[in-house]
Parts: C-alpha cells; sequence; structure tokens
C-alpha cells in the first residue's frame, strides 16, 4: 500500500453524491482546502436548504470548518461529470446514479466509498466504459443535524481497483488519491481493496443489524452475554462463508476485530440503527443480504445471518407504519 501525497489539483471538478456525513466530511476539508467541489443533492427543495442553512457546518475539536462549495441538484446539472465521488447509502446509489446518468461522461471515474457490497456490478452494468474505484475509510463523523456534522475521530480511508475495471495504470490512481487527500484527510491506495472491503463488510454484517435487534449503541453488545453470543454465531458464519469463497485467510482474527471495533466505538449509534429509529429503510440487503447472497452461491447454511436479515427487514417495516 502507499501513501498519497495531497493536493493535485483535476482538470475538472470532484462532484460529490450524497451529502451524507462522510460526503460532507470530504465536501468540508476539499473546500477548505481550495479544491474545485461540487455537491449533487437530491432536488431543488434540498439545495435550497443548503443554500439557507449557509452550507455544511463540520466542528473538530471545538473549531469550526464551512463549506460553501456550489450545490446542484439533477435537473439543474449542465457540465459533464468525469470525476464522481459516491457517498451515498448504498439502498440509495442506483436510483441517484441514474438520476445524473445523462450527465456523466462515458469515461467518468466513479469511487464508492459506503458500507455494503455488490453494487459495484450494477453499476459496471449501466456504465461500462467508467473507471470504477471502490473505498474503505473509517474516518469518524456523524450528524447533528440537517447540515451539522461533527468529525469525531481520525481513521485510515484505501482506494483500489475494482475487479475488471478501465484503470490499469498505478500512476493515474495515485494521482486520482491526490486530488481527493484534503488534509487531515489523507487516501492511501490498495492493492488489494477486496481484501479490505471484505473485512469492513465481516465487521459490519457482525455489529450493525445486532445494534438493531438489540436497540443500543456498539459497546453495549459486549455487555449483553446474549447479544455477545450472537455476535460470535454471526462471525463464525462469515469464516465458513469466507472458506468456501477461499478468503478465510482475509479473516484472520475476525472475533477478536470485532470486539475491538465494537470496544472503540462503544459510544456509536450504528448507521442502521439510526436509519430505523429515522424510519429510512436500512443498508442491510447490501451487507447481510449480500452475505447470504453469496452464502447461498456457495452451498453454505448461514440460518442465524439469514434470521437477522429477516428480523431487521421486519423491524424496518413496523418502523414504516
Amino acid at each position: 500500500m502507499s501513501k498519497a501525497n495531497p493536493h493535485n489539483t483535476p482538470q475538472h471538478p470532484w462532484y460529490i453524491l450524497g451529502a451524507g456525513a462522510i460526503g460532507s466530511l470530504w465536501a468540508t476539508y476539499g473546500f477548505q482546502s481550495g479544491a474545485d467541489i461540487r455537491l449533487i443533492l437530491r432536488d431543488q427543495k434540498a439545495v435550497n436548504d443548503y443554500l439557507q442553512h449557509g452550507g455544511i457546518h463540520l466542528s473538530i475539536e471545538g473549531k469550526a470548518l464551512i463549506c460553501t462549495a456550489p450545490a446542484e441538484c439533477p435537473s439543474s446539472l449542465a457540465t459533464p461529470i468525469k470525476y464522481l465521488l459516491i457517498t451515498t447509502k448504498a439502498q440509495q446509489t442506483l436510483d441517484a446514479l441514474n438520476s445524473i446518468k445523462p450527465h456523466i461522461s462515458d469515461h467518468a471515474v466513479l469511487l464508492l466509498l459506503q458500507n455494503g457490497l455488490g453494487i459495484v456490478e450494477h453499476i459496471r452494468q449501466a456504465f461500462p466504459l467508467a473507471t470504477i474505484l471502490q473505498g474503505s475509510t473509517t474516518e469518524g463523523c456523524y450528524r447533528q443535524s440537517a447540515y451539522e456534522f461533527v468529525h469525531a475521530g481520525h481513521g485510515h480511508t484505501y482506494i483500489g481497483n475494482a475487479s475488471q475495471d478501465h484503470l490499469q495504470d498505478d500512476t493515474r490512481l495515485t494521482e486520482i488519491a491526490n486530488t481527493l487527500s484534503f488534509p487531515p484527510l489523507a487516501i492511501s491506495i490498495s492493492d488489494n481493496i477486496d481484501e479490505i472491503l471484505w473485512r469492513k463488510l465481516a465487521v459490519n454484517c457482525a455489529i450493525n443489524p445486532m445494534t438493531v435487534i438489540y436497540n443500543c449503541r456498539n459497546g453495549e453488545l459486549l455487555t449483553n452475554p446474549k447479544s455477545r453470543n450472537h455476535m460470535t454465531e454471526v462471525v463464525n458464519e462469515i469464516i465458513n462463508v469466507s472458506t468456501a469463497m477461499n478468503r478465510d485467510h482475509w479473516l484472520t482474527g475476525l472475533h477478536e476485530l470485532v470486539i475491538d471495533v465494537a470496544t472503540s466505538t462503544a459510544q456509536n449509534r450504528s448507521s442502521m440503527l439510526q436509519d430505523v429509529q429515522a424510519g429510512r429503510r436500512t443498508e442491510i440487503d447490501a451487507i447481510t443480504g449480500y452475505l447470504c447472497q453469496l452464502a447461498k452461491k456457495y452451498g453454505v447454511d448461514v440460518p442465524i445471518n439469514q434470521q437477522i436479515l429477516s428480523e431487521i427487514n421486519r423491524i424496518s417495516a413496523l418502523d414504516k407504519c
């Protein structure tokens, strides 16, 4: 792995699709660094709300940063999109991309920085000539209100080539990482992004839906014997699927990793729990659902994860009533 050196400005702006915590984090530091950042919001009402609020307000260690980067909606876009950072929720990604598809250049660079897997295959079908990159970040950021966020902790961010993409030049990949490395955000290049994403998926499967089922913060999963045992069962099934896929070596020490993550993020409410409490659709299909799809493909029984998938969908349906 290699670390990018900030900050080379591309000839074209970076558009950011999704103004949630991660999208707003990158937009703010990019804007503060003088980069040409453009936000793509859901509709004109969202743009008006953004303008009325005075942009994005990001708090870090008592310091307030403001991002007033230009914001557009799909109906107001006029220039071709050549660089697109996608930070939408996994379940919103395809609809969001379809809404701006006429404006995305054939050979655009599309970088996904989100939870869950399985989306990239659909994106590749819709944009066969595009360069599709995937990323993973452990930067801690949460929303306080509509356009107010807190950068709660520094982490690591990696990007790499999605399988079968059109970017074979490592120098070009490094250049792309450079253009999105806005201090204090630094992007490293991974020569095996699939492994990083698989480990993140495994941790998400073990923690996020559990916080919904037990209606608790991450750390509370470890203090409840029932939920802790439940997590262990989930991890065991993930390892079984990984073994069938010849990926078990990617998950060495997974039980310990899950405990470490739940401990270090003990006070966090997972994004999945926040979605359920807000009556929003969750990312469960791109997390546990994706694991269950692979289990079926490789002939592995995952009854615990199947039950969790059904339970989260049931809870989500109840909260929408």
